[in-house]
C-alpha cells in the first residue's frame, strides 16, 4: 500500500491537528484506519488473532485484572530518573519472562521505574524486572467509565459520535475512493468513540503518574500504542524527553512511522532509537533528523552470541518458517506441501508461529496441525536457538525475525505475495530469493545456492552501550 495519498488526504483536511475536547482523534487511530485499508486491499488473514473466551473465562480475566491492580499497581511516591513503558508481550528466558527490549537497559539504571500494560488482561510471570508497576488500575477505571457513559449518558455519547462522523466522513470517502476499497466506517467510528472516553480517563491517570514519578527521560516500546501516545502528549507539555525503541519493521508502508513532511505530532516520541541507519532511511518520521539515532538491538547482540555457543545442529538441513497472522494460513499450506515434497532424511521443518497466532492455530491451520511438522506455539522456545540450528529460513510480509535470521547467515526465501518493501529489499539486494509456491521453494532448496556474504548492516553493534550513552546525553540535556 502506497501511503502517500493517505498522508496527503489527512494533511489536506487538517486531521492531525483536529481535536475534540483535546482528543486528537485522528492521530490516535490513523494507524488502525490505514490498517483497515490495507486489510481490504491485501489478500490474507487478519493482522492479529484474538482469543475467544467463554463467559467464565472473561470473568476470570476481570478478576485477574483486579488482582494485578491490587498487588502490583501502586505507584511509588518518590521520583525516578528513567520511566520505561515496556513491551507487555514478554518472552521466556531461562527461568523467567523477559521484556527483550527494555529489561537489559532497565538493569543499567537502578533509579528506573517500569510501567507494564496488560496483555489480553494478563501479565507474564515470574519476572526479574525491578521496580515494576502494572497499569491495571488505570485499565479498570477506563473500562468502568466506558460502561458508565454508554449506560447513563447515551445522548452525550451519540452527540460525540455524530460530531466524529461529520469530521471523518469526507476524508474517509476520499480514502476509500483513492484506494478503491469499502472501509467499515461504523467500526472505525465505534473505535474512535471508545478511544475518546479511554483518552479522558487515561490522560488524567497518566498525568498524575508523571507528576509523581517526575522522570528525566521516558523510554517506550510500540510508540503507537494508545498509552504511549497519551504519555508522549503529556510529556511534551511537561518538557520531558521521550524515546521510542524500535521493536519491528518500520518502512514506508507503516502508517505509525510515516507522516506528511513537516508535520508536528505531539503524540509521537521526541527521539527514535533505530536498529541501524537502514531503518532510519525507510520511513518518514515526524522527528528531526538529529533525533533519529542508530542504536542497534541489545537483545540480539547478547542472545545471538549465546545461541551460537549453545546449539549443536541436530539435522543436516533445518528449515524454519517464520509465520505471521496475516500470511499464516497461506504459509502453513506451503509448509505442508513442501513437507510432502522433501526428503525427510535430509530436511527437517520447524514452523514458528507469531505470538499473535498462538490462539486457536490448530483450528485455523488444520493441515498443519495434522502434518507432523514441528510447530512452535509458545514463547518458551528461544527463536535464536532455532535460527542457530537452522540452515534456511522462509518468511514474508513484514517480519523483523527474518532480518534477525540473517544474523545467523541463514539462506533466506521470501514469499513474494504481500511482502512489505523493507522485506522485498532483501531480495533486491541479493540477500534472499522470492518464491511463489511450494514447488518454487522446493526447487530453490534443491539447487542449494551458496549463501551470499552478509553485506548490509541491519543491526548496529554494541547496542546496549550505544543506548546508554544516548540516554545519558538526553538526561544531561546535551541533545536539544
Amino acid at each position: 500500500m502506497d501511503l502517500t495519498p493517505f498522508l496527503e488526504i489527512e494533511h489536506r483536511y487538517g486531521l492531525i491537528e483536529d481535536r475534540i475536547d483535546g482528543f486528537a482523534y485522528w492521530t490516535y487511530f490513523r494507524h488502525d484506519i490505514a490498517g483497515e485499508v490495507m486489510i481490504k486491499m491485501d489478500a490474507g488473514g487478519e493482522p492479529y488473532v484474538y482469543p475467544k473466551r467463554s463467559k467464565w473465562q472473561q470473568m476470570k480475566a476481570r478478576i485477574g485484572t483486579i488482582q494485578y491492580a491490587m498487588r502490583f499497581g501502586k505507584v511509588p511516591k518518590e521520583s525516578h530518573d528513567l520511566l520505561i513503558l515496556n513491551a507487555e508481550r514478554r518472552v521466556w528466558s531461562g527461568n523467567c519472562y523477559e521484556c527483550i527490549y527494555t529489561d537489559n537497559i532497565a538493569s543499567r539504571y537502578q533509579d528506573s521505574l517500569v510501567l507494564e500494560r496488560p496483555y489480553f488482561q494478563k501479565h507474564f510471570r515470574p519476572v526479574k524486572t525491578k521496580n515494576l508497576i502494572y497499569t491495571d488500575r488505570v485499565e479498570i477505571r477506563t473500562m468502568v467509565n466506558w460502561y458508565f457513559q454508554q449506560t447513563v449518558h447515551k445522548r452525550q455519547v451519540e452527540k460525540i459520535r455524530k460530531f466524529l462522523y461529520q469530521r471523518i466522513r469526507k476524508p474517509m470517502e476520499e480514502i476509500s475512493r483513492v484506494y478503491q476499497v469499502e472501509c467499515d466506517l461504523e467500526r472505525i467510528l465505534n473505535s474512535i468513540l471508545c478511544g475518546y472516553y479511554v483518552y479522558q480517563v487515561k490522560r488524567k491517570a497518566f498525568g498524575k503518574i508523571l507528576d509523581r514519578v517526575n522522570p528525566k527521560v521516558i523510554l517506550e516500546v510500540v510508540g503507537y500504542n494508545i498509552d504511549c501516545m497519551i504519555i508522549n502528549e503529556l510529556a511534551a507539555e511537561r518538557h520531558i524527553p521521550t524515546i521510542e525503541l524500535q521493536h519491528g519493521v518500520t518502512g514506508e508502508t507503516h502508517a505509525a512511522y510515516n507522516y506528511y513532511p513537516g508535520t508536528y505530532v505531539a503524540q509521537f516520541p521526541q527521539y527514535f532509537f533505530a536498529f541501524s541507519r537502514f531503518w532510519i532511511d525507510t520511513a518518514r518520521y515526524p522527528v528531526r533528523e538529529d533525533r533519529l539515532k542508530e542504536i542497534g538491538f541489545p537483545h540480539l547482540d547478547e542472545a545471538a552470541r549465546k545461541a551460537r555457543k549453545k546449539v549443536t545442529k541436530k539435522f543436516p538441513r533445518q528449515i524454519i518458517f517464520i509465520s505471521q497472522p496475516k500470511i499464516g494460513e497461506v504459509l502453513s499450506e506451503i509448509a505442508v506441501d513442501l513437507h510432502e515434497l522433501i526428503d525427510a532424511s535430509q530436511y527437517h521443518i520447524v514452523f514458528k508461529l507469531h505470538p499473535g497466532e498462538y490462539e486457536r492455530w490448530r483450528e485455523r491451520y488444520l493441515r498443519l496441525a495434522a502434518s507432523g511438522i514441528e510447530v512452535i506455539d509458545n514463547n518458551k522456545v528461544d527463536l535464536y536457538e532455532l535460527f542457530a540450528a537452522s540452515t534456511y529460513q522462509i518468511g514474508g510480509y513484514s517480519s523483523t525475525a527474518t532480518f534477525e535470521g540473517l544474523e545467523f547467515d541463514l539462506k533466506t526465501y521470501i514469499m513474494r505475495k504481500g511482502a512489505y518493501p523493507a522485506v522485498r529489499a532483501l531480495c533486491e539486494k541479493g540477500l534472499a530469493k522470492f518464491f511463489d509456491s511450494a514447488q518454487d521453494l522446493y526447487q530453490l532448496l534443491s539447487e542449494e545456492p551458496e549463501g551470499e556474504v552478509f553485506s548490509v548492516n541491519f543491526w548496529r553493534p554494541d547496542a546496549l552501550e550505544n543506548m546508554k550513552r544516548e540516554i545519558d546525553a538526553i538526561m544531561k540535556g546535551q541533545h536539544q
